[in-house]
């Protein structure tokens, strides 16, 4: 009978092994990836991305940790049983960026085989009002001297912007616009003069305005020069 029970233990242990070695939880998700496609710049977007546990053990949600511009949350349960579901709830901040943009969400679970899932977030960001140049720099500049530059003001956006609130940080520093409303599509001129006072050997200084209707409201245009007795002599 003792050798009958130590042949059946004997047979039982390998099976529980391979048993045991398939009751695992395994992280899915369908759609790792969401493009916002064109957003204008200021813009809080978001998205929901579904996963789920495909295997047959608990799947644990250990973490979520996202990539600087976006912030990501477990919208779910942090154990999901076999073929249960869960959600994570992203959004992505568009104030400081331009252009083509991608952020990684970082899923971490007690997936054996896939412990880490990157979710990927993409977008193109276009300034709604777009100003160019963005900063002005008048390179070398002798003192007394009166220097002028123009910077353009595009509405890209879908409805009217009125202008508001024009300013400068400095009293060598003067700035006035060609009108104070910019149709959907149209443009905008700033023209800015400079007149450095001497013994300056730099000006940085800043254009500050308003631009009611537009989602970035508060802008502001940096303008530098450079006055040093050896800008002045090269000029």
């Amino acid at each position: 009978m003792r050798r009958l029970l130590l042949a059946g233990a004997g047979i039982l242990a390998p099976l529980l092994l391979v048993f045991s070695a398939w009751a695992a939880p395994v992280v899915r998700v369908d759609r790792p990836e969401h493009d916002f496609g064109t957003i204008l710049q200021g813009e809080n977007v978001r998205h929901v991305f579904t996963f789920a546990n495909s295997g047959t053990a608990p799947l644990t949600i250990e973490k979520v940790t996202s990539s600087c511009g976006c912030t990501a949350a477990l919208a779910s349960a942090k154990v999901l049983a076999p073929g249960e579901s869960g959600e994570i709830q992203t959004s992505f901040d568009s104030a400081r960026f331009r252009g083509q943009v991608k952020k990684t969400v970082y899923l971490y679970t007690n997936d054996p085989v896939q412990p880490m899932v990157q979710l990927q977030l993409k977008a193109t960001v276009k300034a709604e009002l777009a100003v160019e140049p963005q900063i002005v720099n008048f390179g070398a500049v002798a003192p007394r001297k009166t220097v002028r530059s123009t910077v353009s003001l595009i509405n890209q956006g879908d409805h009217e912007m009125k202008l508001e609130g024009l300013e400068t940080t400095a009293p060598e520093l003067a700035a006035r616009w060609s009108a104070a409303a910019i149709p959907p599509g149209g443009k905008v001129s700033v023209e800015l003069t400079l007149t450095p006072k001497p013994g300056q050997p730099r000006f940085s200084g800043y254009v500050l305005f308003k631009a009611a209707g537009a989602i970035r409201h508060d802008l502001r245009i940096p303008v530098y020069a450079d006055m040093s007795e050896r800008a002045a002599a090269l000029r």
